[in-house]
């Protein structure tokens, strides 16, 4: 498989050699750098693995003539003929040369498991440059250093530490950055019957980026199912984007750890400072429609269900059971994750309770209650009833204790999720499993056959409640339109505390509209300004080192007399050496804070809360990258816990959440076309029937040369106290 992500060809015809990704997954032959046919070595248990595949594999060592019986090359120079892969586990100080040769000889990709670079510091790191640069010359890609391997499980090709054949046919591929764990999630799936298509160990990713990884396995047709296992995400942006493409065709599931520290900045802003560690990272998987788990097996059993099974078309899930605790404590746990379990129909309740044990509850959860002679009997006919009656979304059978020990009961759920996928009915069915070790063997038939089992509800409500809200994503997830161009005329800012004119300028290039204000230099030209913009009046101080104005009292609102306003700017203009105050019209409405930063890995991001003043300690805030369509802006706002106070809770009136969408797309474009922006604060927004308008904003440019404002001098946004 070629992809536009692989580098150009060197004049041979396209289908002769794989290149790039698909010379890692797909090569013709093979030479593993560091073979040997001695027990316990490295080289040893990779030429053994290596020896289903299919290909022709090159031994290649400098101390000895012949590996298996197989002639031996001292170095990729030697071999004759051309190398599509090579494996390379030689030691660490070894292997920028065995780069230099593979560059030479027009190898395609090399995968190093090769510890001892940048991860043991300086001088490993310079080893690993080292290497990069001679592979880089001729365009070889490199998976790794430090990483366990890779497999094509399908063709088959194990060029990993896994030993053994894998097994192919599957739709999941993994791909992880950790070796040891990501080996362990890779057994772990093989226990519970999971077949994998692919398995991508990247290492220190020191050559091919996680968003090249995800933009190949957009293309490959045996990976239906993408899972991602990060440490790190350097590469935020780039991932991001490609996951937007492929989420409405395939499932892409993340389990991250290790937030990175760099999302992780002092307080600059209201927004920065809840951006906190991972929140924008969050919000961008959200976007995209990527799947976040929160362990690796969340990751797997939700792979299990989004792989075999189309993911619910709704909310609506139907529970079978012998059982009335378990079932219970299963309708719990579904509520949790945004699942109903409704009552079923007086109809379909009538149906069923004409087949049902005369104790048994047909409402939802269906209790057949424990009339063992019938399970065999029950369980299929239950599942495709439900599946089957258009009252459900999700069908799942709890078999537990007996009904999971009867492989009558397995066999006939089985089949009954046959003949459903045969005739076309989406709904999913996912046994929740509890039940003894003993019985183990059926819940293994049902997985080979294409029903994901999970060991409790708990795991099964998780996964469940991913693949639902899956479901809906996909549907939501478009690419990523134009950037929105620059203001014709703008001048590049100057670094520092955007003045509060100009500022106002800015923000109306965008038609994010402002409160009319006027900024004053002494206590008289405040009075003439509150006389000119009407009473009553807001004032506020204005000086870099006043960064939370209300911290400091730097606020005033309610002024309704020449005096008052008098008395007022000569106190704030007195507490910082050279000082001024912003004059303003009070101004009503619901407090709402939109604000951007521009993060190190995924570019600029907006957010939107509620609280003014409070929102740090409410908390209630919701981000977003840059730039967004109407409807994303929405479903952001909606998505907040307080939203029901912008629909006219408690009677009040409803604010025009068209306007608030406005200025929430708005803010996020400028932060696209004027890149200078590290980070924005509109704090409040007074929200209205009538509309929205900034009473307070704040705005930093970064310094020369610093690419997300770390290195700003200002701090961020500051609001007025709630209006009277």
């Amino acid at each position: 498989m070629l992809t536009d992500l692989d580098p150009p060809d060197r004049g041979e015809p396209v289908a002769a050699r794989p290149v790039g990704l698909a010379a890692v997954f797909e090569p013709r032959r093979v030479a593993l750098v560091g073979a040997s046919d001695q027990p316990g070595k490295m080289g040893e248990l990779f030429w053994r693995n290596l020896s289903t595949f299919p290909g022709e594999v090159i031994p290649v060592t400098a101390s000895a003539t012949t590996v298996d019986g197989r002639t031996a090359y001292p170095s990729l120079a030697d071999v004759d003929g051309e190398i599509d892969l090579a494996v390379v586990v030689v030691p660490a100080p070894a292997v920028p040369g065995v780069l230099r040769d593979a560059a030479a000889k027009g190898v395609r990709a090399a995968v190093v498991i090769s510890g001892g670079f940048a991860e043991t510091g300086p001088e490993g790191a310079r080893l690993q440059d080292e290497l990069i640069a001679a592979a880089r010359d001729a365009a070889v890609r490199v998976v790794g250093p430090n990483c366990f391997g890779i497999q094509n499980c399908d063709l088959p090709l194990n060029a990993s530490m896994a030993a053994g054949e894998p097994l192919g046919g599957g739709g999941i591929t993994l791909a992880t950055q950790s070796g040891a764990y990501g080996m362990a999630i890779y057994a772990l799936g093989l226990d519970e019957r999971t077949r994998f298509a692919k398995v991508y160990a990247a290492g220190n990713k020191a050559d091919i980026a996680d968003a090249e990884v995800l933009r190949y396995l957009r293309t490959d047709p045996a990976s239906r199912t993408l899972c991602f296992f990060l440490e790190s995400l350097p590469d935020g942006r780039a991932f991001y984007e490609e996951a937007r493409l492929t989420t409405p065709h395939k499932p892409v599931i993340v389990a991250k750890t290790g937030r990175s520290a760099a999302g992780a900045r002092a307080a600059q802003s209201h927004t920065g400072a809840l951006a906190g560690r991972g929140a924008v990272e969050r919000a961008a998987f959200a976007q995209a429609g990527v799947i976040e788990a929160r362990t690796g097996l969340e990751m797997m059993d939700v792979a299990r269900a989004v792989d075999a099974q189309p993911p619910p078309a709704g909310p609506r899930v139907a529970i079978i059971t012998n059982s009335g605790g378990t079932g219970v404590e299963l309708a719990d746990l579904l509520a949790e994750e945004g699942l109903e379990v409704p009552e079923l129909s007086p109809a379909l309740q009538r149906e069923l309770r004409a087949c049902l044990p005369a104790f048994a509850s047909a409402r939802n959860p269906i209790d057949m209650t424990p009339v063992w002679t019938r399970f065999a009997e029950l369980y299929p006919m239950l599942v495709e009833r439900l599946a089957r009656s258009g009252e459900v979304d999700a069908v799942v059978p709890v078999l537990l204790q007996r009904s999971a020990l009867d492989e009558r009961v397995a066999m006939g759920v089985r089949d009954a999720v046959a003949r459903l996928r045969a005739d076309g009915v989406p709904v999913p069915v996912y046994v929740c499993w509890v039940a003894p070790r003993a019985a183990r063997a059926n819940a293994d038939l049902l997985a080979e056959a294409g029903v994901p089992c999970f060991d409790w509800p708990e795991r099964t409500a998780r996964a469940l409640g991913h693949a639902a809200r899956y479901g809906r994503a996909r549907f939501e997830v478009r690419p990523g339109g134009p950037a929105p161009p620059r203001p014709p005329g703008l001048p590049t800012l100057a670094p520092g505390l955007v003045d509060a004119g100009a500022g106002a300028a800015l923000l109306g290039a965008f038609d994010i509209p402002t409160v009319e204000s006027v900024v004053c230099a002494t206590a008289d030209g405040a009075v003439e300004a509150a006389a000119a913009l009407g009473f009553p009046v807001v004032a506020k101080a204005l000086h870099p080192e006043l960064v939370h104005k209300s911290d400091r009292g730097g606020v005033r609102c309610g002024l309704a007399h020449r005096d008052e306003v008098r008395q007022a700017a000569a106190q704030l203009l007195a507490l910082a050496p050279g000082g001024r105050v912003l004059m303003q019209r009070q101004a009503g409405g619901i407090e709402v804070v939109v604000g951007g930063i521009r993060d190190p890995q995924f570019g600029p991001a907006v957010m939107v809360g509620l609280g003014g003043v409070l929102v740090e300690v409410l908390g209630d805030v919701a981000f977003a990258l840059a730039p967004l369509r109407a409807d994303e802006a929405r479903r952001l706002v909606a998505g907040l816990q307080g939203f029901a106070a912008l629909t006219g809770a408690r009677g009040r009136e409803a604010v025009d959440l068209d306007a608030l969408a406005r200025v929430v797309c708005a803010v996020g474009d400028l932060l696209v076309a004027v890149p200078e922006v590290a980070e924005l604060d509109l704090n409040p927004v007074l929200a209205t029937a009538a509309g929205c308008v900034a009473v307070d904003w704040r705005i930093v440019v970064a310094l020369a040369g610093s690419g997300d404002g770390d290195d700003s001098p200002c701090e961020g946004g500051e609001g007025t106290p709630p209006s009277p």
